[in-house]
């Protein structure tokens, strides 16, 4: 492999991980002629060696796992190896360190890219880093200078707060593009063949969601116990070894959403979305959706405390916020010492309805696909044929992809040389993102705290047995088909039953919201009580009628409406209670909203700006929300906003105001783009060509750099009213939002030519109406709903 010369430093150099995973991939690197031509690797840990004797160590390390290796080849292989001895804590190590690359590079007679690999415990994290900060060693990536990454290894944090603070850190010296977070499974074959089976096959993806899936199970049961990793699994146990990144991320790869393209952004971003959705256990669900375990003898085990609460097993269930995946259960189970080696994906489909089952059936026929990875590797399609004979009897049959017969493959080597090679390539597909990172602790946090305080029972099983998914399916705390509904129910007061606000009504209502819904016009209120929302007289009687604390979301216009809802002789902040919620919806200025926050807070009241983008179609299918306000309130009722946003975009943007400044930039954008599409249009229309301007719009949808949803709008605009656009007015309407964009930039001193002549030309639109003009007000019409006269 020819690349630029490489150096690869290992933090923690005689440790398991360096035994067990990374010198045999390396080796199996180097043998296949994978790794760079100029490489060397530097070990870093605090045992007393020469460089000859860390080689001699590698050396054993290779014995034991190659017995059989070709001499030369290992001879140039270990003189690779260099050492550097030094203990984490210790600045004047990092310097020697430093010392010793430099030296490298000398003799390359070049700078060289640096692979910082911390194959150490979590707890040494921050000393390593900081140390690795005030050393020099760590580097933004510079042209001519070599580029530096950085390796971190699973559990990310022991928790949100922890993964955070090591984010934080990880920013101040990194670039994210820098930062390469392992979790092996990801590398692993038949992890990587998910995302090959469901999007380069047109076989099932029209199927895959809850139309047809009625229950996704995923289960890591290995054979095995704790063995020698008493002292390190103690002090994380089952949830947080495999639970908060393995069975995640393989839910998130057999959930996602198509990606744009199989780069690392697209993929990331989509594993990302998909955990966003995954709905967090509330309290009261806890209890009756989780199970945990722990295997007799476990406590006898050395480094393993005497009355260790520590879990071996666990199963939970799971939803998702999604159109797509609403009703689909899901489980997640693991456990140590289990009855037989089973780590698989078992995606069960709906019967037919109506089942056309044979006479004397008993239950239903369902297809079953298997997605496994051990004991073999396979991909497995359970369905149904007849029986060959005169009666008409069924039997399950069995479609199956192998993925290699027979083939002995050595544990990790195979995932770890993936990686290392990705690390070196820089492709960061395969490892986990920090957004990623943050959802998954978001689900995991409530279950940890919750088992630690005890509120879900620790059950024991006989190891070696199925006692333990015996105690799953038959104990109190039942999974997820006898699942308690949440004590609270999800119920929101609603204000402004507009097109927007009717819409999102609806959409709640089909999530299972109860709704309270009130508007001025009693015409609109009466149209949303026979779908199912409730109708209070006034906004006292809407107050009264939900349980504290109460949620309000309000849809109404911006500027004094907003303010006569709150602060009116009848508004809510009248009425509302401390601890209380106000979410406003509407199209607000952010600094009313900054205002508007600082006023309620001082009564105790919360308040959140939200940001809703879509128009009437976003807000009945799914609109794209931007979120600010306090964070903690923001995640206590994230349930609403997912409800709303669907598989659409949900951002929390940050504090008060931030949801309604992006919205109003999002906005100014917005009119740039619409008027850039008139301008063009229009020219068109003048051209010698008598073009057909919406099949053009048609054509532009279809692969070009322009495609949009606003260029499928003006499509639809001219199918509705013709190419000449005659019944369309040519002076444009215009919300307070584009001349905010404008004012906002002008006080930053950011200069928006594009944005400002976009609306200068509404403005102007009304004494000088044109085609131009005209497509702008269809295109409003489209997405929004307003007037075209």
């Amino acid at each position: 492999m020819k690349q630029e010369p490489t150096i690869l430093v290992i933090f923690g150099a005689t440790g398991d991980l360096v035994r067990r995973k990374i010198v045999p991939a390396l080796w199996h690197l180097y043998t296949e002629g994978a790794l760079p031509s100029v490489f060397s690797i530097v070990g870093f840990s605090r045992r007393d060696f020469t460089h000859e004797q860390f080689r001699a160590y590698v050396a054993e390390m290779l014995a034991a796992y190659h017995p059989k290796r070709d001499p030369k080849k290992e001879k140039k292989f270990l003189a690779a190896f260099r050492y550097a001895r030094g203990f984490f804590d210790a600045s004047d190590a990092y310097a020697h360190l430093g010392a010793v690359l430099a030296g490298i590079e000398k003799e390359w007679n070049t700078s060289a890219n640096k692979l910082l690999y911390l194959a150490v415990t979590p707890e040494h994290y921050r000393t390593v880093l900081t140390n690795i900060a005030h050393s020099g060693l760590a580097r933004k990536n510079a042209p001519g200078k070599g580029w530096t990454r950085i390796i971190v290894e699973k559990p990310f944090g022991k928790d949100a707060d922890t993964a955070m603070a090591l984010d934080v850190l990880l920013g101040e010296l990194f670039a994210e593009e820098q930062i390469y977070r392992i979790d092996h499974y990801l590398a692993k074959e038949m992890i990587q063949n998910i995302l090959a089976f469901r999007f380069s096959n047109n076989l099932f993806e029209k199927n895959w969601g809850t139309e047809s899936i009625e229950r996704i199970d995923i289960r890591l049961w290995e054979k095995i116990g704790v063995e020698e990793r008493g002292g390190f699994y103690d002090g994380v146990g089952a949830l947080r070894d495999v639970g908060q990144n393995h069975l995640l991320q393989m839910l998130a790869l057999v959930t996602m959403e198509r990606p744009d393209n199989f780069g690392a952004l697209a993929l990331r971003r989509r594993r990302a979305d998909m955990l966003q959705g995954l709905r967090a256990l509330e309290a009261g669900d806890i209890a009756t959706a989780t199970v945990r375990a722990q295997y007799d003898g476990y406590r006898a085990i050395r480094g393993v405390v005497p009355d260790s609460a520590t879990e071996t097993y666990f199963k939970i269930g799971a939803t998702l916020v999604s159109r797509r995946w609403q009703g689909v259960k899901i489980t997640l189970e693991s456990g140590k010492r289990m009855h037989e080696q089973r780590k698989e994906i078992e995606i069960i489909f709906r019967h037919p309805s109506p089942c056309l089952c044979p006479p004397g059936a008993v239950g239903h026929y369902r297809n079953r696909m298997v997605i496994s990875l051990e004991p073999e590797e396979r991909i497995v399609i359970h369905f149904w044929s007849k029986k060959s004979g005169f009666a008409y009897a069924l039997e399950e049959r069995m479609l199956a992809f192998v993925l290699r017969q027979g083939k002995k493959r050595m544990q990790y080597v195979e995932e770890y040389k993936k990686l290392l090679l990705d690390c070196i390539i820089g492709d960061q597909t395969l490892f986990v993102s920090t957004e990623e990172v943050k959802q998954m602790w978001r689900f995991i946090d409530p279950i940890q705290d919750a088992w630690r305080d005890n509120r879900v029972p620790l059950l024991s099983y006989t190891p070696d047995t199925d006692e333990a998914i015996m105690l799953a399916s038959g104990s109190t705390a039942t999974i997820f088909s006898e699942m308690t509904p949440p004590k609270k129910e999800r119920e929101v007061g609603f204000v402004g039953l507009g097109k927007m606000g009717k819409n999102m009504v609806v959409r709640l209502l089909e999530y299972g919201w109860r709704v309270v819904a009130y508007d001025r016009n009693h015409e609109a209120m009466k149209k949303l009580g026979e779908k199912g929302a409730e109708i209070p007289s006034d906004l006292p009687a809407l107050v009264g009628s939900l349980k504290h604390p109460r949620l309000v979301l309000l849809m109404v216009p911006a500027g004094s409406a907003v303010d006569d809802v709150l602060f009116g002789k009848t508004g809510l902040a009248q009425v509302l209670e401390k601890g209380d919620t106000v979410i406003d919806g509407g199209n607000s200025f952010y600094e009313d909203s900054v205002r508007r926050a600082k006023k309620l807070t001082r009564r105790g009241i919360h308040f959140l700006d939200v940001g809703v983008s879509g128009g009437p179609e976003g807000a009945r299918l799914g609109a794209c929300l931007t979120v600010g306000g306090e964070e903690k309130t923001f995640r206590r009722y994230e349930d609403v906003f997912r409800a709303l946003a669907g598989d659409a975009g949900l951002l929390y943007a940050g504090k008060s105001g931030a949801g309604h400044f992006v919205k109003m930039v999002h906005n100014g954008i917005e009119y740039g783009m619409m008027q850039a599409i008139a301008e063009g249009f229009a020219v068109m229309k003048k051209s010698p060509f008598r073009l057909d301007l919406k099949k053009i719009a048609e054509t532009y949808n279809r692969g070009s750099v322009v495609q949009s949803r606003l260029i499928g709008w003006l499509g639809d605009g001219y199918e509705a009213y013709g190419e000449d656009l005659k019944s369309i007015t040519g002076s444009v309407g215009h919300t307070g939002e584009g001349a905010w964009t404008v004012r906002t930039a002008k006080k930053l001193g950011v200069p928006v030519p594009v944005i400002k002549g976009a609306y200068d030309f509404r403005v102007s639109s009304k004494k000088n109406p044109s085609y131009i003009g005209k497509i702008l007000s269809a295109l409003r019409n489209q997405f929004g709903g307003h007037s075209v006269r």
